[in-house]
């Protein structure tokens, strides 16, 4: 085992729950520790491979996930992440729980569903899988890579995070703030300003 590797993969950890802390991060310092990670894992990865747990130890195997899970500004190598974390947990060096929630994080990013609901997005109705195959199976295909039923999940965010809160943009006219729930894919909606009438149209990416 490389300790070195662990260490740094341990710290970088840290590092990156540290800016998610809480239930109103700064998204600027997530997005700050977020590409810093990204960089540093694109050279480990370059230079060695995927860090599972011969290399790394199964907490920085762990690590190595997370910094991946986190890596969405850029797809091609979050993809090629969840390629390399299908070979390691084949041959015994990672968890096929974190690959569970790579490979959701990665197909939603293509615009696929996701197979395992561990992704999740606020809805006036509460915290909801989003964009889930196949719901009835959901709980089956969870049981098989060691997560519990979507229903505990839910729980879990909720008590972590609190109900829901929909998202808000800024009026262009006023500098006042319109709250809009999540769109559906390719959904478009016209949000209004409460406080003085103006409108603006919004589409929704299909990821």
């Amino acid at each position: 085992m490389r300790a070195e590797l662990r260490a740094e993969l341990l710290r970088r950890t840290e590092r990156d729950q540290a800016a998610r802390a809480g239930r109103d991060p700064d998204p600027r310092t997530m997005a700050s520790v977020d590409a810093d990670n990204l960089a540093w894992l694109r050279t480990v990865v370059a230079e060695i491979g995927w860090p599972g747990s011969s290399l790394a130890g199964p907490d920085g195997a762990h690590a190595a996930w997370l910094l991946a899970q986190h890596a969405d500004t850029d797809p091609a190598f979050q993809r090629s992440c969840l390629d390399l974390l299908t070979q390691a947990v084949d041959q015994g060096e990672a968890s096929v729980t974190d690959l569970a929630y790579l490979t959701d994080r990665v197909l939603l990013a293509e615009g696929q569903p996701q197979e395992y609901g561990t992704q999740m997005e606020g809805t006036p109705q509460g915290w909801v899988p989003r964009r889930l195959r196949d719901p009835e199976g959901v709980d089956e295909r969870r049981a098989a890579v060691s997560l519990g039923p979507v229903h505990e999940n839910i729980a879990r965010i909720t008590n972590t995070y609190g109900p829901p809160s929909p998202a808000s943009l800024t009026c262009h006219e006023c500098g006042g703030g319109i709250e809009f729930w999540p769109l559906d894919d390719e959904e478009t909606r016209v949000l209004t300003c409460p406080a003085c009438g103006w409108t603006v149209t919004v589409l929704a990416r299909a990821d």
